[in-house]
């Protein structure tokens, strides 16, 4: 394929921003390696990289750096293996993937880890370099022009006519009848693809403006919050009135794109379709003389393809943005209500929303010792328990107990009087009970043959005082071994 056909394959460059991701299982601890998907690498200062298959998750490949012996340990994430960078950024799919993946390399950092670090240097490292490298491939690809259909068509023609000339002229010397009905479907074909190359040629000038005023988008929602912080009752009513004006100017432009994108794509299909039917009968013809059929359509797909996923995204920020802006302006509006009241007018209000904070509270620390006093979960197969949610529990509960014992009574004294009386048996908990469990459940799995490496890292986390990170490496090993 030319260089002008791969011109909007990648016009994914707002995809790079997008955090809305979540991590992808790790699947059975002890199977094979898999890096079809990407890998999970890991390197300690001065160490060497260690890299595994996406489906052993980032824990491993932090627990063989972690034996070098030496922080920061920066971790990245790769792009599936099996895909170039143009394919990458070329496809939603394959990027969603790999997101995953840079999500939860940093999450294993930030939460398991928990190295601070480690995470400045995940975050600077060679995983910025990736992104950096995929965005900069992205923008080279759009600045690129259009694919241009018919142009392909007659140059594909064009370049085998030139390379094969004298077996061609051969060929319609020898079956003049079948050439002349193959020539009559390549004049139908170019007058056909001259108009729909005319069409996709609109449709990209108009995805070319779309793009170019995302800037212009982002500041004026900007302009509007700033106005917002500085407007009075009164001026808030326009302020609201030009946020859902924005909003639909931000939306009426890409949906009439995306519906012009989406119609123009069916077409393109239905005319790669008819083209294929047409020439079915003689492709032996074709094989016979060693020509190959020219692909008239899949680069403008997948170009029409990467249109419709950015419009998408971009609405979806955009109405992300709004909702937020509105969301504030309500609160903001508000505040300016109670400050117009007498003073004991906003007592009332003052004193009616402690009491709801309080009541909150209350009911979440009563939800806390309830889940203290409850047994954690166990495997449906092997009937060990699970860990790391209750180690979460338990931590979120201890961290109560600065603010429950802080002097002076608060709207949070009705929770902290049920909360009291558990503190101390939480703190025994996480600093002896769970690590026993976790260590009696990791001797179990050692009984049944379960992997040794995954077995290792957790009672690694485990000898560390890690107790956060152990339990969740050992619900991992649990859950692997349910699976195998």
């Amino acid at each position: 394929m030319s260089r002008r056909a791969r011109g909007l394959e990648a016009i994914l460059v707002a995809a790079l921003a997008s955090a809305a991701l979540g991590a992808v299982g790790s699947g059975c601890l002890w199977e094979p390696e898999d890096h079809t998907f990407g890998s999970f690498c890991a390197a300690s200062v001065g160490g060497e990289e260690h890299c595994v298959g996406e489906n052993l998750g980032p824990g491993i490949a932090w627990s063989k750096a972690e034996k070098d012996g030496a922080l920061p340990i920066e971790m990245w994430a790769t792009w599936p293996n099996n895909k170039t960078l143009d394919d990458i950024v070329a496809s939603g799919y394959s990027l969603d993937v790999w997101f995953r993946h840079v999500d939860e390399a940093i999450d294993y950092v930030r939460d398991d880890a928990r190295n601070a670090e480690s995470l400045r240097a995940t975050l600077a490292g060679k995983l910025a370099s990736l992104l950096d490298e995929a965005t900069d491939r992205q923008r080279a690809l759009l600045a690129q022009a259009p694919v241009d259909v018919a142009g392909n068509f007659k140059e594909a023609m064009l370049d085998k006519a030139s390379s094969e000339k004298e077996p061609l002229v051969a060929a319609l010397a020898a079956d003049k009848q079948a050439m002349a009905v193959v020539q009559a479907i390549f004049d139908q074909a170019r007058t056909d693809a001259a108009t729909l190359q005319a069409r996709y040629a609109g449709a990209a000038a108009r995805f070319a403006a779309y793009h170019a005023n995302e800037a212009a988008e982002t500041a004026t929602y900007a302009s509007l919050s700033a106005e917002a912080s500085r407007s009075d009752i009164e001026g808030l009513d326009g302020v609201e009135q030009a946020v859902l004006a924005a909003a639909r100017g931000a939306s009426r432009a890409p949906n009439e794109l995306a519906a012009e994108v989406m119609a123009l794509a069916a077409e393109l299909q239905v005319f790669a379709a008819s083209f294929d039917e047409a020439m079915t009968p003689h492709r032996e013809l074709f094989a016979t003389h060693g020509a190959v059929l020219p692909d008239m359509t899949s680069g403008a797909l997948r170009s029409l393809s990467a249109m419709l996923g950015y419009a998408q995204r971009r609405v979806a920020r955009s109405d992300a943005t709004a909702t937020a802006l509105l969301g504030g302006i309500a609160l903001r509006r508000q505040a300016l209500r109670v400050l117009q009241m007498d003073e004991g007018a906003r007592d009332a209000i003052a004193r009616s929303r402690l009491r709801k904070a309080s009541e909150a509270f209350g009911e979440r620390a009563r939800a806390q010792v309830a889940a203290l006093s409850a047994a954690p979960p166990v495997s449906e197969r092997l009937g060990l328990p699970l860990l790391a949610e209750r180690c979460g529990e338990l931590s979120a509960l201890v961290q109560m107990r600065p603010l429950c014992e802080a002097a002076g009574s608060s709207w949070r004294e009705a929770g902290c009087a049920a909360l009291r009386g558990t503190f101390d048996a939480a703190e025994a908990e996480l600093r002896t009970g769970l690590p026993r469990k976790i260590a009696a459940g990791l001797a179990a799995l050692r009984a049944k043959g379960m992997d040794a490496a995954a077995l290792d890292a957790a009672q690694a986390r485990l000898d560390a005082g890690d107790v956060k990170g152990a339990a969740v490496a050992y619900d991992a090993a649990v859950r692997g071994a349910e699976e195998t």
